[in-house]
């Protein structure tokens, strides 16, 4: 089910009462210190990177420091581990410690992404990449933590169940008919999380006070305000965090001291794996579907409309690396240039721009100028990767000619532009755009001068869709003969530098030579033609 839920009192997707039995012992508080992090909103990226250099560099001191200090959620992300390692590499070591021994959780996502503005694959791809780095740093917190999502996919449980991950924590879109602080979430598969729900968002236990007192008022009044969410005796969720909120270091005293009083609670400072580890299960009511109702918070819904450039930005840039670059790579290319490192650099640039205030948009402009960029960036590295795979068919095939190559999952046809010799008549089912006459000309340049130049032709590419497929060289008495023929497709086994090696030679033996260059363009036509369905 999907949407808004049903009213209170008509039937509606949940199932199952979700109540912890009446226990009067102290209630159990979890407190998991964290900090939430954008790498870029209202300033950008490397304005922001200054503050979270400073936070990780107090926390990394404050952890070594207190033992009672002994757990910090730093966001679920690891892009925030790699620009903060960018710029202090030399701690690297004391981060991998606290992280391996537990202390620090990462991961599991490379960056906390909007859910709905970017592809399926760029969240499966954002996740892996997370768990991969995490594993580099002692392991990745295996909790699917999603604390400011604008509203969640209805597949999220079945890509969590997938990575392994039996817990989800999540804030905004939880409809009305959840009244409780956890629930089973289902997929449309029938996949199946546990949903940990942070009734009053991910900063409740934000800044709290350093004396014992003000504590227990801050927690007693989170009691209140949580109401029935919380069964009696049920353990309270404390994220003692918001954004951009440095660790505190008085915590782990004042935990102590409030726990010395003796009250109907008890604190503990714990990560937010531990805490869901005894988090109870049964009984528990179930939701299917999307998660998408601006009923408690709200889900910015304008961002999906908004700012339409970067929208369309992400799609080209996706569609590039998903369905052109990689399969075709694949299909096409040799297993030993498989181009790894070009891949990785594309997705990087996706997945980065995949956290929500980057793909929504509702950042500063000097934030959207570098989205767009990194998007451009990322649709070059697709494009390029695409065309040698695209030249790497065209190598394998027996004769010359035009192919035609169908990325769909489905036979296609229809009109396609070409540009082709214009060798003969039209053929049949063409319709002719554009012509273009051959240009055959020749230069008489001095000896100095070619030589001067060699430097500057690099490989068989001259311009655009212009490429050297045929150079031949020839000497007489009175001077040396260079034809170039130039073609608007790359050719193998041209020999241009061989040539070039060739002229220098022969130039700086005898610089007085004249060199008399002739270049021969082909006729060339732009044309529609009607393709057959292609496989």
């Amino acid at each position: 089910m999907t949407g808004d839920a049903a009213p209170a009192d008509g039937p509606g997707p949940l199932t199952g009462d979700g109540r912890a039995s009446s226990e009067r012992s102290p209630r159990r508080v979890a407190v998991v210190p964290h900090t939430h992090w954008d790498r870029e909103w209202y300033e950008p990226f490397q304005t922001f990177r200054f503050e979270l250099v400073r936070l990780v560099d107090d926390l990394l001191e404050v952890m070594e420091r207190d033992s009672a200090y002994r757990a910090f959620l730093l966001d679920g992300q690891l892009a925030v581990v790699d620009d903060y390692l960018e710029i202090r590499p030399e701690s690297e070591e004391r981060l991998r410690e606290l992280a391996a021994a537990g202390r620090i959780s990462v991961g599991p996502w490379y960056i906390l992404m909007d859910e709905f503005l970017v592809s399926a694959e760029t969240i499966v791809r954002n996740l892996q990449a997370g768990i991969r780095r995490a594993t580099t740093l002692g392991g990745a917190m295996d909790v699917g933590y999603l604390p400011d999502m604008f509203g969640h996919v209805a597949q999220m449980p079945q890509i969590l169940r997938l990575a392994g991950f039996e817990h989800a924590v999540v804030w905004r879109g939880v409809p009305s008919a959840v009244d409780r602080t956890a629930f089973v979430w289902r997929s449309p598969d029938g996949s199946a999380v546990r949903a940990e729900y942070l009734v009053a968002g991910y900063g409740n236990g934000a800044a709290l006070p350093d004396d014992a007192k003000g504590v227990l008022r801050r927690l007693r009044a989170l009691v209140e305000e949580f109401g029935t969410f919380l069964g009696e005796g049920q353990p309270l969720l404390v994220m003692n965090g918001t954004d951009h909120q440095h660790p505190q270091p008085h915590l782990g005293r004042v935990v102590a001291e409030v726990n010395d009083l003796e009250t109907e609670l008890e604190l503990e400072i714990t990560s937010l794996a531990e805490y869901l580890e005894r988090a109870p299960r049964d009984g528990l009511p179930s939701w299917e579907g999307e998660l998408r109702s601006g009923w408690r918070a709200n889900l910015l819904m304008g961002v999906a409309s908004n700012r339409v450039d970067v929208k369309v930005a992400a799609a080209r840039a996706e569609r590039s690396l998903e369905r052109l670059a990689e399969p075709l790579s694949a299909l096409f290319r040799p297993a030993e240039e498989w181009p790894e490192a070009y891949l990785d650099l594309a997705w990087r640039h996706v997945l980065r721009n995949a956290a929500h205030d980057s793909v929504c948009a509702c950042s500063v402009d000097e934030v959207t100028e570098a989205v767009l960029h990194r998007y451009a960036e990322a649709r070059q590295l697709g494009d390029g990767l695409t065309a040698q795979a695209l030249g790497a068919i065209g190598r394998s095939m027996a004769s010359e000619g035009t192919f035609v190559v169908n990325p769909s999952s489905e036979d296609r046809g229809g009109m396609v532009e070409v540009v082709v010799p214009a060798v003969g008549p039209p053929g049949p089912d063409v319709q002719v755009l554009s012509e273009q006459a051959g240009l055959p000309g020749s230069v008489v340049l001095d000896g100095q001068t070619v030589r001067n130049m060699l430097g500057l032709v690099q490989g068989s590419r001259i311009a655009d869709d212009a490429y050297v497929t045929e150079v031949t060289l020839s000497e007489d008495d009175t001077g040396l003969d260079v034809s170039v023929t130039v073609g608007s497709e790359p050719r193998d086994g041209v020999p241009v530098e061989e040539v070039k090696r060739e002229l220098f030679t022969r130039l700086t033996a005898r610089p007085d030579l004249e060199v008399r260059l002739q270049v021969v363009q082909p006729p060339i036509r732009r044309q529609l033609a009607r393709q057959p369905p292609v496989p």
